[in-house]
């Protein structure tokens, strides 16, 4: 299909590699490592170096170095002893007359013992490994290096991993005939049913490495349970859970234009200027360059870090932060009211309420945005829960006209079904673009005439994770689902008419939200004062690459975004924690360094913030689609959007007005536009492709 030649200014975001992986406060009580019996696995290895005794002080306490790994220049020991309470260890490592001494090596359960560089010469070394913590226990092992395998690893310069740290998963990027890799050095097997994922697709073949893209972000989980893999939901099975993130830096890290151009089109890059923090601090809000919000959509987010001000916030795309900001107009802050609002009453309660007792809780400041979340267990409402909600609507209507004002938990007339291939099918929902109509009575009219219709100027639809099973034959699960079942789920809102006016916009949440008691992945989180690991009870984080597409669809094709955190503004002290033995709801295990220190040491002044607990790259991607979007402004505020024909295998697909169904359905692209005059903004994904798959698709 030829371009069209009228065309002045043609923007296509070339962000198609990047998404083909696509795809209150909680207390959480899981066992860290899942397994609800007493079964224990042992590991299933595969053939790996051993390691060969020289000396060891066997009647003190038998410690033998077994095995090891070379990983570039870095070394890891696997020791063994028929005690405990050995770590750290002084190491000495010989080879042809020359010795590396390392003092206090730190070592912990679930790892082993790691010299992260090494200056050595391919052949025969000995290593010397001698316990601090019990008086001459030592050992001497005789080993191989190979110098050839220094460079197999990427530059550590050049990548980003946190997450899960132990004998697990261990993926790293390898060097491997000048392309770049990711593969798990660890892979562990002890006989139950594994899954790899990245990005929520099924992979194979990980341990063996797996091409992927600099410049580009990959979540990857590991699941194990004793049972076919779709059986995850039955908690009675012994799971297990693992999680690292890993972002490669571009290959060429000089900054770049704005796009490249063709002889039409320009093509909006990821920016090389952009990189996910290396801390668990966000970074978006003081190395983003500056940017006004987009005229007419909404961007509603958190303030993250303590030390940052609120107006670089507002300079970076962000329209409305949270409500407990001190010392800013309330117009430019959001609310979500909790059922605490009602002292988490029910829905039985609530009912009985009279007119004026409802409308004093409708008694709010006059935010920017306020939504209610008052989860009264079911989300079809009795006409009791109608009535009053409309009261309490009413209210905030008449009394804040200009704030904007939406329900999140009973959502918009047509609430999303969260289609997917193992679930509800796509094709079941395209009678809904011939007769669009709401698909829950919470928007019928009562028998006094009144309805919600006329209450809420915005209508959200819930983008959160979903769950990671069951998995197709393909590999794909529903999460890979989510995008394109909430662009059909607005476009539906879009067509009822009494919400015709309304914003149109994605709720979202950074993590998934565990159901069938799911296992939690254990976090590790290095500190330096006291030295150590802390490992904490964490949730599955959401693809980078999900956070992005999210971003870019909501603010291109709808009115925006509003991304759900847990907590206040948070400090950026690398020992910033507060943890005693009732530390509400959290796993944590402490690993000191030295051996010794207990975990009593972290607390810190309550004046200060506590630091985050995971790595919240979800919101820098989330930002990214905000500040990628800004550049075709000019496009988006007045233009119409519209779907366009692409190729597939040679043919041409002309989109109907389900096209969106179409492409869940047989899993193709889906490819849309914004267009205003000679001008268009396309947009494109393929929620389902493997993550190591290259496709160019032509509109």
């Amino acid at each position: 299909m030829p371009k069209s030649k009228n065309l002045s200014r043609s923007v296509i975001f070339g962000i198609a590699l990047f998404f083909t992986s696509l795809f209150g406060s909680m207390y959480w009580l899981w066992c860290r490592f899942g397994p609800s019996g007493h079964q224990v696995y042992e590991a299933v290895h595969s053939d790996m170096n051993m390691a060969v005794t020289i000396d060891s002080a066997s009647s003190i306490c038998d410690l033998t170095v077994r095995r090891y790994k070379q990983i570039g220049k870095e070394l890891q020991f696997e020791l063994a002893s028929n005690i405990g309470g050995l770590a750290p260890y002084d190491v000495v490592i010989r080879q042809k007359g020359k010795q590396f001494e390392f003092k206090s090596v730190p070592h912990r359960n679930g790892t082993w013992l790691t010299i992260e560089e090494v200056n050595l010469h391919s052949g025969t070394a000995q290593i010397l490994v001698k316990s601090l913590g019990v008086a001459d226990c030592q050992t001497v092992a005789e080993f191989s290096y190979n110098e050839e395998q220094e460079t197999e690893i990427l530059s550590k310069s050049k990548w980003i991993r946190k997450g899960s740290k132990d004998n697990w998963l261990d993926v790293r990027p390898f060097v491997i005939n000048g392309k770049v890799h990711l593969k798990d050095i660890a892979n562990y097997n002890d006989g139950r049913t594994k899954v790899i994922m990245l990005d929520g697709i099924e992979i194979k073949n990980l341990d063996q490495g797996i091409e992927v893209q600099p410049g580009y972000f990959y979540s990857i989980t590991a699941r194990w349970i004793d049972a076919p893999y779709n059986d995850w939901w039955n908690k009675l099975r012994n799971r297990s859970l693992r999680q690292q993130n890993i972002w490669i830096a571009p290959e060429n890290t000089q900054e770049q234009a704005t796009g490249q151009r063709d002889e039409v089109l320009t093509k909006i890059e990821i920016p090389k200027w952009f990189s996910p923090s290396n801390s668990a601090n966000v970074s978006f809000d003081t190395q983003f360059p500056e940017f006004k919000p987009i005229k007419g959509k909404l961007v509603m987010q958190y303030r993250l870090n303590s030390n940052v001000s609120p107006q670089n916030y507002f300079n970076r795309g962000v329209s409305y932060l949270y409500g407990w900001e001190k010392n800013l107009p309330i117009q430019k802050l959001h609310w979500t009211a909790t059922p605490n609002v009602f002292s988490d009453q029910d829905q039985d309660w609530f009912s009985t309420q009279t007119k004026e007792q409802v409308e004093t809780y409708a008694n709010i400041p006059d935010f920017g945005v306020y939504a209610i979340d008052f989860e009264f267990w079911n989300q079809v409402y009795t006409p009791e829960v109608k009535q009053r909600l409309i009261w309490f609507g009413e209210k905030i209507r008449r009394e804040h006209p200009n704030t904007y004002y939406f329900d999140y938990w009973g959502g918009g007339a047509y609430t999303n079904p969260h289609i997917s291939s193992t679930s509800a099918k796509p094709l079941d929902f395209v009678k809904d673009y011939h007769d669009p109509r709401p698909n829950t009575t919470n928007f019928d009219i009562l028998p006094n005439g009144q309805s919600q219709r006329n209450i809420y100027n915005v209508t959200p639809i819930d983008v959160y994770p979903k769950a990671m099973f069951a998995k197709d034959a393909a590999g794909n699960t529903p999460t890979n689902f989510v995008l394109l079942s909430a662009i059909h789920s607005l476009r539906i809102n879009q067509l009822i008419p009494f919400q015709k006016n309304n914003k149109f916009i994605f709720y979202g949440w950074n993590r998934y939200q565990p159901l069938f008691g799911d296992p939690i992945v254990p976090w590790y989180i290095p500190t330096t004062n006291p030295k150590g690991e802390l490992i904490v009870n964490q949730l599955e984080m959401m693809p980078g690459s999900q956070a992005l597409a999210m971003s870019l669809f909501s603010l291109v094709m709808f009115d925006g975004y509003y991304l759900w955190h847990d907590s206040q503004p948070q400090g950026n002290d690398p020992n910033g924690f507060t943890i005693t033995e009732d530390w509400p709801g959290w796993g944590k295990e402490w690993f000191p360094a030295d051996g010794k220190t207990d975990i009593s040491v972290f607390s810190k002044p309550k004046s200060k913030p506590d630091t985050p607990f995971y790595w919240d790259y979800p919101t820098e991607f989330y930002s990214l689609g905000n500040w990628m979007a800004k550049q075709v402004e000019d496009i988006l505020v007045g233009g119409k959007n519209v779907d366009l024909p692409f190729e597939t295998n040679g043919k041409w697909h002309t989109p109907p007005k389900e096209q969106v169904l179409l492409s869940m359905d047989q899993k193709e692209p889906f490819i849309t536009a914004v267009v205003k005059g000679n001008k268009i903004v396309i947009l494109g994904i393929n929620s389902f492709q493997t993550p190591t798959t290259h496709q160019k698709v032509r509109v």
